[in-house]
């Protein structure tokens, strides 16, 4: 993919309030700021908008774009501290869940999805959530809530950002209790 991308330090901090809002209401359809960037994925900006020199970063497309926006150094699954995951979902197994000790060590990852609204539901509870959410992702596996099970064991765990294509924005933090939806 061929793509550009440069986020001014104002756009930056506008994904990344974004991302922060995100995980801070779990399963609510929020947004991406629009913002120009030809090429660029949705699920990319908040890579580029977190990663510095400092950053260990796991990208499945477009690292080229990321390497030379960021300075970030683009590694395998388990090294990453931030990843953007743009093809369809191959499984979120193999990226740091951290321990609990240690749980800052987790992965945050940046998974495109096909939208939202349509698609298999999921339950959502815990903290952010008030009482019980449901929300329908369109683009997630068959086994995605038991996938997701099997990785987080809080404090450890990664937190999740689902992307759809047009910049709609949902946080699942890994204190979020993730259930098959009726």
């Amino acid at each position: 993919m061929t793509a550009t991308a440069s986020l001014s330090p104002k756009q930056a901090q506008l994904v990344f309030r974004a991302v922060l809002d995100a995980l801070a209401r779990p399963g609510e359809v929020l947004g991406l700021p629009s913002i120009a960037a030809p090429g660029v994925p949705a699920a990319l900006l908040p890579v580029l908008a977190l990663a510095d020199l400092d950053t260990p970063v796991h990208v499945d497309d477009c690292a080229d774009v990321v390497r030379t926006q960021t300075s970030a150094p683009i590694v395998d699954r388990p090294a990453a501290r931030l990843a953007a995951l743009l093809k369809p979902l191959d499984g979120l197994a193999g990226f740091s869940v951290g321990s609990a000790t240690a749980p800052e060590d987790a992965a945050l990852i940046s998974l495109a999805v096909e939208g939202f609204g349509g698609g298999r539901p999921l339950r959502l509870a815990g903290p952010g959530v008030p009482g019980r959410r449901e929300l329908r992702v369109a683009g997630l596996p068959a086994d995605f809530v038991a996938r997701r099970r099997d990785l987080i064991s809080f404090p450890a765990g990664f937190d999740l950002l689902l992307v759809g294509p047009g910049g709609e924005l949902v946080g699942l933090p890994r204190s979020t209790r993730v259930e098959e939806g009726a």
